[in-house]
């Protein structure tokens, strides 16, 4: 194999496909990337601008979702006063009537 197959050869491994780098940005998310594969997606995302766009969509779904999930634990009590408690417990007993 020659020096130029070679290196063909390992830039693409280095560079993901839209479909790797549509995964990458996502589970960059999650966790950190390691040094190799956040080089590829950067470099990626420097040419495509597909890719880009799915990258800032993901992160605006990202940021509401979890926006959203805090303010739905904001708004619910954590626990039940006594009397509510009560009257669910007589409303189960009584089959909801």
């Amino acid at each position: 194999m020659s020096l130029v197959n070679k290196f063909k050869s390992g830039w693409r491994t280095l560079l993901p496909t839209c479909r790797e780098a549509s995964r990458l940005q996502s589970d960059a998310l999650e966790q950190p990337l390691s040094p190799a594969r956040r080089f590829g997606l950067m470099f990626h995302l420097l040419v495509c601008k597909w890719c880009r766009r799915y990258g800032r969509q993901l992160r605006f779904l990202h940021t509401a979702a979890h926006e959203h999930r805090e303010a739905l634990t904001a708004q619910v009590p954590q626990k039940l006063d006594p009397a509510a408690r009560e009257r669910i417990k007589q409303r189960l007993q009584s089959g909801g009537n």
